[in-house]
């Protein structure tokens, strides 16, 4: 299933840039995230679209707080206007973006047709993050391939951005926002996420 997608931004990742693989004795907590986060999609996925989308949002919320930063998230995705908003406006953010990306999984995966989810247990180390790369086998066609980069957040890895096929979501995001931003500030954005995460729960 292909991520809502409104600007084609396209950045590539280059896995042959220096890096280290680890390849521990057990799985890379790193990985356990991904995997977790696979295992509730393809669930989510298998349960139909007849579901209705509130129960599809409950089901994915829990492991989509667990795996993803969103608090870091969501400033890496304002931008350097997050510094200007007030404590109050910061936290409502959050909880608008938090919304809308729980949203966006549950309408993006409720149908499914046979499709597989392959997580790669080697990781990519580069300084303080980590790669996992991932992908999403169609019963029929050209697998879809995923990047997962995660960073340690309170003692737990954790993503922050998402590649899928080479587009990077973290900045599409910052393209998204940057117009509600430039209109009305955080008021602006916390509105539009409001009303994006509204048309997908429909």
């Amino acid at each position: 299933m292909k991520p809502r997608i409104r600007t084609l931004l396209v950045v590539s990742i280059s896995l042959a840039l220096p890096a280290s693989w680890a390849n521990a004795s057990g799985v890379d907590p790193a990985v356990v995230a991904v995997q977790a986060l696979s295992t509730a999609l393809l669930k989510s996925m298998k349960t139909g679209s007849a579901v209705p989308m509130a129960a599809r949002y409950r089901e994915l919320e829990p492991v989509i707080e667990r795996v993803f930063a969103l608090p870091l998230m969501t400033r890496l995705s304002v931008g350097p206007d997050w510094r200007n908003f007030e404590p109050g406006e910061q936290e409502a953010l959050i909880t608008a973006f938090s919304r809308y990306t729980i949203a966006n999984y549950a309408h993006n995966f409720r149908s499914f047709d046979g499709q597989t989810f392959q997580v790669e247990e080697n990781v990519v180390v580069r300084g303080e993050e980590k790669v996992v790369r991932s992908r999403i086998i169609p019963r029929d066609g050209t697998p879809a391939n995923l990047l997962y980069r995660l960073l340690e957040v309170n003692g737990s890895w954790k993503i922050v951005d998402v590649y899928y096929d080479g587009v990077s979501q973290l900045i599409l995001h910052r393209t998204d926002f940057s117009g509600a931003i430039a209109a009305g500030g955080a008021p602006a954005l916390i509105a539009h996420l409001k009303k994006d995460s509204d048309d997908l729960m429909n």
